[in-house]
Parts: structure tokens; sequence; C-alpha cells
């Protein structure tokens, strides 16, 4: 099903566009053509990486998609350190040049927020939420943040609050490195170097009873593959 309708350009970016709009016009009247036709392609830059565009939410109900867009870095079975459980972690590269958009993985609640934790003294700044499914499933969503955006990163949703499947719900300025935890017996579709949309963009299944929403048998990840 389609998501909901956003403008082509994010809201998050628009301050930056009028401010390079108004030097546009500063510099064509004021400035020469050098400056001029150097704002110009500034502009356009901006345009470029602060699209933001429509995407098309999987209608399965057990699907787990992308909270951001990028490429697969690694998926391996960890100790989840936020909520002490095992769990599979998919780690995502967000560049300089993908969509910006921070999407849900999945239906339900938010239960938890966490900030500016530390993990293995690394000193790395952090961002995570926990979402709970009506199934009783839980993904864990952490943000490693750098000095790009750790000042800039953006979230909608307060603990508490439900949220859609593949809902638009923050900004993840400049890109980043995203981890996902998916509970352990799920079953993950991508694989390492894939390149994955937000919201769009089926990483993993929720696995009931050893089934998909169709009814068709699923095999579980095992660390390694």
């Amino acid at each position: 099903m389609s998501s909901n309708t956003y403008p082509i350009i994010a809201r998050e970016g628009w301050p930056l566009i009028a401010l390079l709009v108004l030097m546009q016009v500063v510099a064509y009247y004021f400035l020469g053509t050098v400056i001029t036709v150097l704002v110009a392609v500034i502009l356009f830059i901006f345009l470029f990486l602060l699209r933001d565009p429509a995407r098309t939410i999987p209608s399965s109900p057990l699907a787990i998609v992308s909270p951001v867009s990028g490429r697969v870095l690694a998926v391996e079975e960890v100790d989840d350190p936020w909520i002490d459980r095992r769990a599979i972690s998919i780690r995502i590269k967000t560049s300089l040049l993908d969509v910006y958009s921070i999407r849900s993985p999945s239906e339900g609640k938010i239960v938890n927020q966490w900030t500016r934790r530390q993990e293995n003294n690394d000193g790395k700044r952090r961002f995570a939420y926990r979402l709970r499914t009506d199934e009783n499933d839980e993904i864990v969503v952490v943000f490693n943040l750098n000095f790009l955006n750790a000042f800039f990163l953006r979230f909608y949703v307060h603990s508490g609050e439900r949220i859609g499947h593949g809902q638009r719900c923050g900004y993840l300025f400049f890109g980043g490195l995203v981890d996902v935890l998916i509970p352990p017996n799920s079953k993950v579709t991508v694989k390492v170097s894939e390149e994955t949309c937000s919201g769009s963009g089926i990483i993993g299944h929720f696995v009931h009873n050893q089934s998909t929403a169709s009814g068709g048998s699923v095999p579980t990840f095992q660390a390694g593959e």
C-alpha cells in the first residue's frame, strides 16, 4: 500500500532551501554571474540531498522494513545491550547521497528511548528506540551518531505512542550508521552489500509458529549466513 504523502523536499530542509533561494536572489542582483551560478549549483545539490520520495509500504504485516535507506554492512547474531537479549543485528550505512528520512520498521508502540548512551567505552553518541508490536515482537533501532548528525537527528514519536508500518518518524541529516536489532528467530531477507530503501525495503520477517503471514514455512537466521 502507499505511504502517506510528504513534500518532495523534506520539511527539515526547508529553512536551508529558503536561505539558499534568498542568497540566489541577492547574488543575481548584486554579486555578478559567477557568484550567482555558484549559489545555483549549491542550491541544486541541496535540493537533491534533501529529496524525500514517496514510499510504497509492503502489505505483509510480518515484514520488517528498513528504517533508513542505505547499504547493508553486516548481519550477525549479537547480545542486545539495550534490552538484554539475543538478537539479529542488521547494520545499515546511510551515505551522504541516500535519502535521510527515517521510517518505522513495523507497526507497534514505542516503549523506550535512550540518548547519548556509550557502549564499550568508545565515546560514540547514540540514540535508540524500542518498538513493540501487538504480537510482542520487539525491535531496537540504534543510530550511531557522528559529528555531522549528532545535533541534527530528528525523531518525532514519543514513548508510549503508536506508530504505523513504514510511517515516517524522523530525519537523519547527512546519513550515518544504523543498527536494527530484531528477534533471533526472525527470517533475514537482505544480504551484506545489498542496498535497501527506508519504508519499502524488506530486511526481514517476524516468524510466528515457523510460518509467514501467507502460511509458508520460513527458515530462521543462523549466525554466519
